[in-house]
């Protein structure tokens, strides 16, 4: 079955990722973004322009598509406090009110795991009450919520990923891995005894294809399965490039102290959330995903892959 899709953010990470997914299959797929992509796949359209005015441009344009995939977002670290607003809530709350006036028009939003924050339980399950850290997170529950109570319940579906990493995708830990190279010691909260949770990628737009084409309704988490502590991770890493890692345990109360400070006088691109939740377990209940779903790489494959992309493009 062909479908014509929407994607936004289609210049972003995921985007770009879900675009060359859907370059050779058989579907109409119009790509949106308000920078130009950095790399075209074929049999895309796309449009480099805001959401907001494609679709006042384009009145009665939502009327053509099956399925809209929002992943259109400000990342914590990038931008001021107005345009992050402006784009995860008013930019998505004005898409949803769109959304809402077609029948039957399937609508995935990516939404983010630090709704969560730290957690109040583990596993996290759907019962797991939101915590949200910093004001990143905070967009996301009122995107959500701005979703619950618009769309009916039939037509959407919230994806919430743990740390996306892959090819050239490495987030925080790219410091890590810098350190790493240099033979510094890692300043770990806990001593990377947390057990962490990431998801490649491929992954993450393999699941949102999945839910997208079987009109799989719902909240859902993205997140390799096999989470492990922070720490083993690390002494795998540094076996599988003959390099020894170098650990500095902090107090997890101080690091949380340290992030404040840091934040606040804004010296550092990190979150409250990075302080805040960084230093304790988080991980999904692994029986909470789609039917007919299985992960292509579990949580040390994805931590590898990111991981060896840094060293190799270093070493060559």
């Amino acid at each position: 079955m062909s479908l014509n899709i929407l994607i936004t953010g289609s210049s972003g990470f995921l985007g770009s990722k879900l675009c060359e997914y859907l370059g050779d299959k058989n579907h109409k797929v119009t790509a949106i973004d308000i920078a130009p992509p950095s790399k075209k796949f074929s049999n895309i359209e796309y449009v480099v322009s805001a959401i907001e005015d494609y679709l006042n441009t384009n009145i009665n344009i939502l009327k053509t598509f099956d399925l809209v995939i929002h992943t259109a977002s400000v990342l914590p670290y990038k931008g001021n406090k107005d345009l992050l607003i402006k784009t995860n809530v008013k930019t998505t709350r004005y898409l949803i009110s769109k959304v809402a006036e077609i029948e039957d028009l399937f609508f995935i939003y990516i939404s983010s795991s630090g709704v969560y924050g730290k957690p109040h339980n583990l596993p996290v399950k759907r019962s797991t009450k939101f915590n949200a850290l910093d004001l990143y997170a905070e967009t996301k529950v009122i995107s959500e919520e701005t979703i619950r109570n618009t769309l009916n319940k039939n037509f959407y579906s919230i994806i919430r990923p743990r740390t996306i990493l892959g090819t050239n995708r490495r987030g925080i830990f790219e410091v890590f891995f810098k350190l790493i190279k240099y033979r510094i010691p890692i300043p770990l909260p806990n001593n990377g005894n947390q057990k962490i949770q990431f998801v490649d990628v491929e992954d993450l737009a393999r699941l949102i294809l999945h839910i997208g084409f079987n009109n799989i309704n719902g909240e859902w988490p993205a997140a390799a399965p096999n989470p492990k502590p922070l720490k083993d991770h690390l002494q795998t890493l540094g076996a599988n490039i003959n390099k020894k890692v170098f650990r500095l345990n902090i107090n997890p109360k101080l690091f949380e102290l340290i992030g404040i400070v840091l934040v606040k006088i804004k010296i550092v691109k990190f979150t409250k959330w990075h302080f805040g939740a960084f230093p304790y377990d988080f991980y999904f209940d692994e029986k909470w995903k789609p039917d007919n779903f299985e992960y292509k790489f579990d949580n040390e494959e994805t931590f590898l892959k990111s991981a060896n992309t840094f060293f190799t493009l270093r070493n060559t």
